[in-house]
C-alpha cells in the first residue's frame, strides 16, 4: 500500500494469488498480476523498502503509507515509540504560548514546564526515534515548530487521532480512552483544555503550585491514555 500504483483493489489481488508479503512479491517478480511498468515499480520499491527497514528509516515510510495505514508503522516499530502532549495558554500558535511539555520516553515521564526547563524538550527530542501525539498533526506540532522557531520537526512523528479515525474510534482522545477502558484519577476527571489555561494563569499571576501540579499531572495524563489507546488500536 505504500508503493505508487498499489492501491487496495491491487493488494487485494496481489494477496488472492498468494503474494501477501514483500518477500513473495519478489521472489515471484515474473509471474505478478502486474503491467510490465507497475511490475518493475514494484520490484524497485520494495528493494528500497528492505534497505529502508534495515535501517529503521521510519520516515521513509511515513512519507509513503497513507495516514489510515499508520498503524502498520506503530506496530513494526513499536519499540521505538514515545509519546507527548501539550498545554498552551490558547489555540492560536502565533499569539498563545506552550505551557507544559509531557513525553513518555525510554519508559519514563519527561515534563518540562515553561520558565523552567522547556528548553530542554529540545534536546530530548534528538533522542526519539518515533514520537506519537493525538491531533498532534494539527495542533502539537505546529506550536511546537512554532514556540521553538524550528522550520521542520526533529523526529518522524504520527497523529494517533486518524489512526482511530478509520478504526472507527471517533471522538476526543478523553472519550476513546474511556472506550478503551482508560479511567483518570477522580481530582482529573471533567478537566479540560480550558482549565488547563485557567490553572496555568492561577499558578502565573498567583504563584499558585497546586494549579500547576494539577495542570502537570493532566498533561502526563493525557500521555499515559495514547500509550493505553495505541495498544487498543493495535489489536483492532
Amino acid at each position: 500500500m505504500h508503493i505508487a500504483g498499489i492501491g487496495p483493489g491491487t493488494q487485494n489481488k496481489l494477496f488472492k494469488e498468494g503474494y501477501i508479503n514483500w518477500q513473495l512479491a519478489y521472489d515471484n517478480a515474473n509471474s505478478l498480476p502486474l503491467s510490465l511498468k507497475l511490475k518493475d515499480n514494484l520490484l524497485l520499491e520494495i528493494e528500497k523498502s528492505f534497505t529502508a527497514l534495515k535501517k529503521n528509516n521510519i520516515s521513509y515510510f511515513l512519507e509513503r503509507y497513507p495516514n489510515k495505514e499508520h498503524w502498520r508503522i506503530l506496530s513494526h516499530f513499536k519499540n521505538f515509540l514515545s509519546y507527548f502532549d501539550i498545554e498552551t495558554t490558547g489555540l492560536s500558535i502565533y499569539d498563545a504560548e506552550v505551557t507544559v511539555v509531557s513525553c513518555y520516553h525510554q519508559n519514563t515521564m519527561h515534563t518540562y514546564i515553561n520558565g523552567e526547563n522547556l528548553d530542554d524538550f529540545l534536546d530530548l527530542l534528538d533522542d526519539i526515534k518515533l514520537l506519537v501525539s493525538f491531533n498532534g498533526t494539527s495542533f502539537d506540532v505546529p506550536f511546537i515548530q512554532e514556540y521553538f522557531h524550528i522550520p521542520t520537526f526533529p523526529c518522524p512523528h504520527i497523529d494517533l487521532r486518524w489512526i482511530c479515525y478509520h478504526k472507527n474510534m471517533r471522538g476526543s482522545l478523553k472519550e476513546i480512552e474511556i472506550d478503551c477502558g482508560v479511567y483518570r484519577p477522580d481530582e482529573l476527571i471533567g478537566v479540560d483544555g480550558y482549565e488547563a489555561v485557567l490553572l496555568w494563569e492561577k499558578y502565573k499571576r498567583y504563584g499558585i503550585q497546586k494549579a500547576l501540579d494539577k495542570l502537570v499531572d493532566y498533561c502526563e495524563a493525557d500521555v499515559l491514555a495514547l500509550t493505553e489507546v495505541t495498544k487498543e488500536v493495535l489489536l483492532r
